[in-house]
């Protein structure tokens, strides 16, 4: 009898015990729930300001895990328009894509206008992104005409622009230039400053697209003027940037470097790299024109440090390491949440199992806990087994994502971190056999003109089609890589230098005497390329740099040519 007391005693003991260890949350999970997920999603828009979309994306799903827990639909749309957005900007666009319809899907259902206007908009601008010209302005002319039924002059003038620039994606410059000005007139109306200075900047453009340079050099004009009103630096070395641009084409050499420098020197100060890049790119082509090559070299070498700064492995890196962290903490976040669910299942089990062993009687103590028991270790199979699948499911994305970041996404061909791997596993073998390799650095000659004449969907066609004929043109045992714009380095193992040049010279006429045919245009092309060998003298990274410069004299000299480190 006395031991059946001690052993109730202990029992009540434990029971509160268990009642008494709930756990301690911090101070953001005693907020009421409603607020727990306005702190989320506020927190969102402040990683995305600041351009920390994995920290957004993560605020996001906070924040969507309350709201749809409560059912609220006009916050879950909202979230979902943020996330689709996050996703958009670093190019998963299938996902962007299937956030958006979500979104939609339930503005439709609430009849909320406005926010099917903001993700037909969204949606167009993914169809925008991945060339999918006559989809986006399928979206964007729903948009446009319930902006018209709600009377929104904010979301005509949006979509209007929107619109705009799809027919400038298109060179279609007249059209560009129509809704662009119908766009203008609602944004002067609204006094938005900083939109109205963009939108001249835009008619300027399509001036210049339509060869009526005054007139575009006046929108260009009125752009920077209200810019420097506006004391927005990016937005006055654009304005600098096209100015200099038409002077340039109109042979005005010196009104065309007056404007150039100043475009530099303002994107300088607000570190606008690409500004820095275009103004680098024709300055050095001024120079060269003016036979000022000292000039000429050192603004080619100040792009091509620029250049090397921008699509810099790290960069690459960065970019793989979010799409990696990304789908690796969301796995991760799903296991954790598995195996907490399990553990709070068994805390309440457990609880519930005490209480009715002592309502009820003493005696069947023992069975009832047997029982709970069993009751745990299925329940603990069962989580086990889950956890074990969405490990499987983890490992699987891993090594999906370390594939994609080994790629490039437009061409298909290694991409500048898969190529120093490579480089590295041939430095290997060279430790090994002593065997020297060879390293081209190849560049399409006047590609940004092939952007200008025929559309950057011209340029992004001329970069796989020379992708594919460089694959089927060199040995099984060469690699072909991206190594950043319209730059491809190609390793060539068990190669000297002579045996470099050879093969660099069959593939700069091979590529000479392809006509590459888009639409109705035949493009030629033509490429500089310079050679170095890997033979112990210098480092692996030198002798890429050594192809880098001898490709970049070559560019000065004549272009279309090929040039090895022992001409320089």
């Amino acid at each position: 009898m006395i031991r059946s007391l001690r052993v109730v005693t202990v029992l009540i003991i434990l029971i509160i015990t268990l009642l008494a260890a709930e756990p301690i949350d911090d101070k953001i999970n005693f907020l009421p729930e409603k607020d727990r997920a306005e702190y989320f999603f506020d927190q969102g828009l402040g990683y995305y300001k600041v351009d920390d979309q994995l920290k957004a994306l993560n605020s996001f799903q906070e924040a969507l895990e309350i709201y749809l827990k409560r059912n609220d639909k006009a916050n879950i749309a909202r979230c979902y328009n943020n996330m689709g957005n996050i996703y958009n900007n670093i190019s998963m666009y299938n996902k962007a894509m299937e956030i958006h319809l979500k979104s939609l899907e339930i503005e439709e259902e609430l009849g909320e206008k406005k926010g099917i206007i903001s993700s037909l908009n969204n949606i167009g601008n993914i169809f925008k992104n991945i060339s999918e010209f006559d989809q986006a302005l399928e979206n964007y002319q729903r948009a446009l005409n319930l902006s018209y039924e709600i009377q929104d002059d904010k979301s005509i003038s949006i979509t209007l622009n929107n619109v705009g620039n799809i027919h400038l994606c298109k060179e279609d410059f007249e059209n560009a230039l129509e809704f662009y000005s119908r766009s203008l007139i609602l944004k002067e109306k609204l006094q938005d400053n900083q939109s109205i200075a963009s939108t001249y900047n835009n008619i300027g453009i399509s001036y210049q697209g339509l060869k009526m340079y005054q007139k575009a050099l006046q929108n260009y004009n009125k752009s920077l003027n209200m810019m420097n009103l506006l004391q927005n630096g990016n937005g006055i070395a654009t304005a600098y940037l096209h100015i200099g641009i038409i002077h340039k084409e109109q042979n005005d050499t010196k009104n065309a470097l007056f404007n150039l420098e100043k475009a530099l020197n303002f994107a300088q100060n607000h570190n606008n790299k690409q500004i820095m890049l275009s103004c680098y790119n024709l300055l050095s082509e001024i120079y060269s024109e003016q036979k000022d090559y000292y000039k000429a070299f050192t603004a080619m070498k100040l792009y091509a440090q620029l250049k090397e700064n921008m699509v810099s492995a790290q960069t690459q890196k960065t970019i793989s390491e979010l799409q990696i962290s990304y789908e690796t903490e969301k796995k991760q976040n799903e296991i954790e949440k598995l195996q907490t669910d399990a553990d709070h299942n068994k805390l309440v089990s457990k609880r519930n199992d005490l209480f009715l062993i002592i309502l009820v009687i003493i005696l069947i103590v023992v069975a009832v806990l047997g029982f709970f028991g069993y009751f745990e270790l299925r329940q603990k199979t069962s989580a086990n087994k889950i956890i074990e699948e969405k490990n499987v499911e983890l490992t699987v994305a891993y090594k999906k994502m370390e594939e994609l970041a080994r790629t490039d996404m437009l061409t298909g061909l290694s991409n500048r971190r898969d190529m120093y791997q490579n480089i590295k596993h041939e430095t290997d073998r060279f430790e090994r056999n002593e065997n020297p390799f060879t390293i081209l650095m190849a560049d399409i000659d006047n590609f940004k003109k092939v952007n200008d004449t025929y559309g950057h969907a011209a340029g992004d066609y001329v970069l796989t089609s020379i992708s594919k004929l460089m694959i089927s043109f060199m040995r099984k045992q060469d690699i072909v890589g991206r190594w950043g714009g319209e730059e491809f380095l190609l390793l060539l193992p068990d190669t000297d230098l002579d045996g470099g040049k050879k093969i660099a010279e069959k593939l700069r006429k091979r590529i000479k005497n392809e006509i590459i045919n888009f639409k109705d245009y035949s493009i030629n092309i033509t490429v500089t390329i310079g050679v170095s060998v890997y033979d112990r003298i210098h480092d692996v990274s030198e002798s890429i740099k050594e192809a880098d410069k001898a490709m970049y004299f070559g560019k000065i000299r004549n272009k279309d040519c090929v040039i090895s480190t022992e001409n320089i």
